[in-house]
């Protein structure tokens, strides 16, 4: 169909965009101080993180446009069930990356981007796998997509989490370090802000992780691999929220009121 045709551009573009923005950010992260170390988001701060190479500001710049026309995005398309917790995600994630910058947190601001869209590519290939048919794929990708979503989004980001708000104590110290002229925007207050920021996000992520709980149940007991967002439209196989029972019965009440129809 002509909407499912729309859905596949949409997720392989998704796909392709989660490839090169990762390896972009993995590339960043492999060849700045901050790889594998979160010690490193606070070392000698602000020193060392004023100053970005052309790569780095690049790859966030081009990050936060995509993040920003995403929300333009999800006020232009057919609304889906979950609507109000992405427009809180477009939004939070926009705070982040703009506050990142502006205070030169800019190591914390990539950590968090690779996490997010190392999974990312596996919910969308899934989906695009999906309507190409090859649901054993689906189902590998799927499987993948569960591991690596539980290790960058919630043991990762704890990590990263765990860094922002209790590392900056022991290695910046508990005084404020305010004076923008030097790039310098430490505070406690600073911190706490953005660490609430990153726990929002966590909250929103612990929610989507509920749905995909969902999925592996129905795959258990329905073998059926539907997204739990999806407007009512998607019903047919497409990736939304309602599962293909509804669908069906949704088409089966359909018939009855034609037939009705007809014998009136």
């Amino acid at each position: 169909s002509v909407r499912k045709v729309t859905r596949f551009a949409e997720q392989g573009w998704l796909t392709i965009y989660y490839i090169l923005s990762n390896s972009t950010g993995l590339y960043v992260m492999y060849h700045h101080p901050h790889w594998m170390n979160t010690s490193q988001f606070w070392a000698n701060y602000p020193e060392g993180h004023r100053q970005m190479t052309a790569l780095m500001k690049s790859y966030y710049l081009i990050q936060m446009g995509f993040w920003v026309q995403q929300i333009f995005v999800l006020l232009v398309e057919e609304r889906r069930k979950d609507f109000v917790v992405m427009f809180i995600h477009h939004i939070v994630t926009c705070n982040l990356m703009g506050w990142s910058l502006f205070t030169n947190y800019t190591r914390v601001g990539n950590a968090v981007l690779c996490c997010m869209d190392s999974s990312d590519i596996f919910l969308s290939g899934t989906k695009c796998m999906r309507y190409l048919g090859f649901e054993r794929a689906a189902v590998v990708s799927f499987v993948v997509f569960i591991v690596s979503w539980i290790y960058t989004r919630h043991y990762l980001y704890y990590k990263i989490t765990h860094s922002v708000f209790y590392e900056t104590y022991d290695i910046i110290g508990p005084n404020t370090l305010w004076d923008p002229e030097n790039g310098a925007f430490y505070s406690r207050a600073s911190i706490g802000g953005f660490t609430f920021l990153l726990c929002t996000l966590q909250v929103l992520i612990i929610y989507w992780f509920a749905l995909v709980l969902r999925i592996i149940y129905r795959i258990v007991t329905q073998n059926n691999l539907d997204d739990s967002r999806s407007d009512s439209e998607d019903n047919d196989g497409d990736d939304g929220a309602g599962n293909k029972a509804t669908g069906t019965s949704s088409k089966a009440s359909k018939r009855k009121q034609r037939a009705k129809s007809k014998d009136d």
